[in-house]
């Protein structure tokens, strides 16, 4: 009874969670993330109102981590603008150490990182998002619709405004 206890309360604390009732396609509510670190939460139905660059990444993927220095550096040079728009980042690295150092080496934006460790967590984003053939980045409007997938940096732009 006790293992059975305790393997529930595990599933109830996991640090992020997602909802596979929606359709990561272009035109459809974007499925239902909340990512947690120690000192943040982050959900993508709390972000309703602004719009949101969502992207996923890891170091063993070389362009999801380039498209991180791109998307930070757009997201600096909008400065005040910022209001409108969030830049959320989702690291699926294995080691939350080792995504730390890169955000560090890279110069990404410490507040907009999330790191997913655990393997069920990830791969239930994975299947939500449809990353099954590669880590993406996506714009979702103001009221939670992705309006693109793997923007161009012209489409990055116009997102942040």
């Amino acid at each position: 009874m006790l293992l059975i206890v305790s393997f529930a309360l595990m599933l109830i604390s996991l640090s992020a969670s997602v909802d596979k009732g929606r359709d990561a396609r272009i035109g459809h509510t974007a499925p239902t993330l909340v990512v947690e670190r120690p000192d943040s939460v982050a959900s993508l139905q709390g972000l309703r109102g602004k719009r949101v660059i969502l992207s996923f990444w890891s170091a063993a993927d070389a362009q999801s981590r380039i498209d991180q220095t791109k998307i930070t550096a757009l997201a600096r040079k909008a400065g005040s603008r910022h209001e409108d728009f969030e830049v959320l980042s989702v690291n699926f690295d294995r080691s939350e150490r080792l995504m730390r150092e890169i955000v560090k080496v890279d110069n990404l934006d410490s507040c907009s990182q999330f790191h997913v460790g655990n393997p069920d967590e990830a791969a239930a984003i994975r299947e939500a998002f449809q990353l099954d053939n590669g880590l993406r980045t996506f714009i979702i409007d103001e009221q939670g619709r992705i309006t693109c997938a793997d923007p161009t940096e012209e489409q990055l732009l116009q997102a942040i405004g």
